[in-house]
C-alpha cells in the first residue's frame, strides 16, 4: 500500500492549487483524478482562454463578486489569496493576459497555460516534497482510523481505489460543482 501525507481526488483548478501548495510545504502529496484528463473545466473556461481571476475583487469584500446560495463562503479564502496573488504568480510564469469586460482577466494565448502553470507549481516541491498523480483512477471507498481505536496505524485514512490501497494521513475533496456534461 502506497502511502503518502495528503492524499487530493479531483485535479481541477482547486486540486491542482492544492496539491502544489502542500507539495511546496514539504509534503508528499497524491492527486487523484477519475478522468483522462487534468484541468478540463480550465481548459474551456473564458472560451479556451481562461478567466482566471478578476482585478476588481474587493479583498475585504469579496463577498460582493459571489454567486452563489452562501456569499460568505469565500470571505475567509480571498481573504487570504487575493487576485493580486494570483495575477503575480502568473506574472512570474511569463503568461501574457488580457482585461475584458470589469476586471475579467484572460490568457492571450490559450487556457492551457494556466494548466502549465499549476502543473509547473506541483513539480516545484520543497526538500522532502512531491507530487505524484494517478489519473484516471477512480476512488471506491474512504475510511477513516482514529488513532484512539486503532494505535498501530500510521495513518489517519485509507482510500480504496481501481489501482490498489491508499492511506494517508488527510484527504482532501476537491472535486468541484457539477460537471459540464461534455466533458464528463
Amino acid at each position: 500500500m502506497q502511502k503518502f501525507d495528503v492524499v487530493v481526488i479531483g485535479a481541477g483548478a482547486a486540486g491542482l492549487f492544492c496539491s502544489g501548495v502542500a507539495g511546496q510545504l514539504g509534503l508528499k502529496v497524491l492527486l487523484i483524478e477519475h478522468s483522462g484528463k487534468i484541468g478540463e473545466k480550465i481548459r474551456i473556461a473564458g472560451g479556451g482562454r481562461c478567466n482566471f481571476t478578476n482585478r476588481d475583487l474587493d479583498p475585504s469584500a469579496p463577498q460582493k463578486h459571489f454567486l452563489g446560495q452562501n456569499p460568505k463562503f469565500c470571505r475567509s479564502a480571498l481573504s487570504r489569496y487575493t487576485p493580486q496573488d494570483f495575477i503575480a504568480l502568473v506574472q512570474r510564469h511569463d503568461i501574457a493576459f488580457h482585461e475584458k469586460h470589469k476586471g475579467q482577466l484572460f490568457c492571450d494565448r490559450s487556457a492551457q497555460d494556466i494548466i502549465n502553470l499549476l502543473l509547473a507549481e506541483c513539480a516545484a516541491a520543497a526538500s522532502g516534497g512531491s507530487v505524484t498523480t494517478k489519473f484516471p483512477c477512480s476512488v471506491k471507498n474512504i475510511a477513516f482510523f482514529d488513532p484512539a481505536q486503532h494505535p498501530a496505524v500510521d495513518f489517519s485514512y485509507q482510500l480504496e481505489s481501481d489501482r490498489g490501497p491508499i492511506a494517508s494521513n488527510a484527504v482532501v475533496i476537491a472535486t468541484g460543482g457539477l460537471s459540464i456534461p461534455a466533458i464528463s
